[in-house]
């Protein structure tokens, strides 16, 4: 073996150590890292979020929520992001989130899922689903063929995510009740953006797609520019979608307490003050309640019925 052969053997087993104390070392930190963000932190209560918007309006939206109760209440809550849908529950289910605001699809299925999960407060009517079709050609029915529900059958359709209860379903459950169902439409799209789905009938994609209404303004979710190109197909009843659930384990006394607190907090919100003001804007409500002999407890009997007669939650393509 020569000097050089043996020279680069060296060089060659003094890289591949260095690499490999490198590696074990990015290995250590990262393990470190993945463990203090489930290490016990100073917050009374963790909070997260079903996301229907971008982690950029929702960490804004979740910054006023908190600050708000840490002012109302004197808790630390902390905000824990969720990367889709399914995450939301998953925090709730695993223990890392106290409480999560949701829709009435993660409300059902936290609610029947965990024994110790309660509804805290829901949001006061004005919720309305929105149909949308393009402008132009309901312009050109005739005026007994007005378009109602019931257009849907046999038409292109988009929602929004497959776990979304104001954008799929809602809607599914209007349906319902005119004698409809996913198979009766002829295509059917999930938009996860629900801001995106007023452009999929201005670019011809689908025929309508349903998006939320949470306020007097029924065109809020249909962008400016689009405005002279689509129109409302039709408009549902007003009603609610969202509430907050509280699933504390163990629920000892304080606990309890800090629950009550947050649960009093939620219902004193309004916008004379400028910290409830900025949390009612951001989430387009005008305020909370208790929950009642309707909300969520008739909406979850008619969600169960739907999806025993449709052998589960139906899916459809994605865009």
């Amino acid at each position: 073996m020569t000097p050089w052969t043996r020279s680069w053997q060296w060089q060659w087993q003094w890289r591949l150590l260095a690499g490999t104390l490198l590696l074990l070392t990015a290995c250590e930190q990262q393990g470190s890292r993945l463990k203090s963000s489930f290490e016990p932190d100073s917050a009374d209560l963790h909070i997260t979020e079903a996301p229907w918007e971008s982690q950029t309006l929702m960490t804004r939206r979740m910054n006023y929520v908190t600050a708000y109760l840490k002012n109302a209440t004197g808790l630390k809550v902390r905000y824990v992001p969720a990367t889709n849908y399914a995450h939301s529950y998953a925090l709730v289910e695993q223990g890392e989130a106290d409480l999560i605001l949701v829709g009435i699809y993660g409300g059902y299925r936290l609610l029947k899922a965990l024994p110790n999960a309660v509804p805290l407060v829901v949001q006061k009517p004005s919720y309305r689903l929105v149909m949308l079709g393009h402008r132009r050609w309901m312009e050109g029915l005739d005026p007994a063929d007005k378009p109602s529900l019931a257009s849907v059958k046999g038409r292109r359709v988009g929602f929004g995510s497959r776990f979304s209860g104001s954008a799929f379903l809602q809607p599914l459950l209007a349906m319902q009740e005119i004698g409809l169902n996913s198979a009766d439409i002829d295509q059917c799209w999930h938009e996860p953006v629900q801001r995106h789905l007023p452009a999929q009938v201005a670019n011809g994609l689908v025929d309508f797609v349903f998006v939320p209404s949470y306020s007097d303004k029924e065109e809020q979710f249909i962008p400016e520019p689009l405005r002279d190109e689509l129109a409302i197909a039709w408009m549902g009843n007003l009603g609610r979608n969202d509430y907050l659930i509280a699933a504390v384990n163990p629920m000892d006394t304080e606990r309890q307490e800090h629950l009550l607190k947050v649960q009093q907090a939620f219902l004193e919100l309004d916008r004379t003050t400028d910290d409830g003001r900025a949390v009612l804007d951001s989430y387009m409500l005008p305020g909370f309640e208790l929950p009642t002999s309707q909300f969520p407890e008739v909406t979850n009997q008619r969600i169960e019925a739907l999806l025993s007669s449709s052998a589960g939650l139906p899916s459809c393509e994605a865009f």
